[in-house]
C-alpha cells in the first residue's frame, strides 16, 4: 500500500519529453478550439458532420443485411462524403464575398442555408438506412412515413445492385468459343 501511495505522489511518470510536447500543443491550440466552439457555425456543422457519421454507420449495416455492401460504392460514397463536409465551408465563403465585395451583410445565410439543408438531406438518409438496417421498431411511425419516398428509394438501388451483381456472375460464368 505504501509503494502505491509513494507512486501516486511521484513525478517521474509525468516527467517525459512526450508529455511535455502534447502538453505544449495543447496549450498552443486551446485558445483555437475555444473560439471555434462559441461560433454557432461550428455547433451547426458539428451537427451535420455527426448526423453523415451516423448515415454511414446505417447505410454500412443495412448494405451488409442486404448483401449489396461493394467496396467501389463505398469509395465513390467516400469521396461523395467528403464533398458534402466541403459544401458548408462554400457557404461560409459566400456569405464573406456578399459581405465584402457586394456590402450584403447576411451573417451565415448562405453557410446555415447549405448546412441545415444537407444536414436534414443527411437525416432522411440515416433514417431510411436505420429502418433498412432492421433497426425500424425504434424510429416512430410518422418519421418512417415522412421518409417513406427514401425507404423506398433505397431498397430499390439495393435491388438493382443485388440484380447487377448477378448478371455479372452469370456473364462471368460463359465461356466465348
Amino acid at each position: 500500500m505504501n509503494r502505491f501511495i509513494r507512486s501516486l505522489f511521484s513525478l517521474d511518470t509525468l516527467i517525459k519529453p512526450a508529455n511535455g510536447i502534447i502538453a505544449s500543443v495543447g496549450a498552443a491550440i486551446s485558445p483555437i478550439i475555444s473560439r471555434a466552439t462559441e461560433s454557432g457555425k461550428f455547433w451547426a456543422f458539428a451537427l451535420f458532420f455527426a448526423i453523415v457519421i451516423a448515415d454511414w454507420i446505417a447505410g454500412t449495416a443495412a448494405a451488409k443485411k442486404t448483401e449489396t455492401y461493394r467496396s467501389e460504392y463505398g469509395q465513390t460514397g467516400a469521396l461523395r462524403t467528403v464533398f458534402l463536409l466541403f459544401i458548408p465551408f462554400i457557404g461560409m465563403l459566400l456569405d464573406k464575398v456578399a459581405s465584402s465585395t457586394f456590402g450584403v451583410s447576411q451573417p451565415g445565410v448562405a453557410f446555415y442555408g447549405l448546412t441545415f439543408m444537407l444536414a436534414y438531406h443527411s437525416w432522411e438518409s440515416m433514417t431510411a438506412n436505420t429502418f433498412r438496417a432492421g433497426w425500424g421498431r425504434w424510429i416512430p411511425k410518422k418519421v418512417l412515413n415522412f421518409v417513406s419516398s427514401e425507404i423506398k428509394a433505397k431498397g430499390q438501388r439495393a435491388l438493382n445492385m443485388m440484380e447487377t451483381s448477378r448478371g455479372e456472375v452469370k456473364d462471368a460464368g460463359k465461356t466465348s468459343k
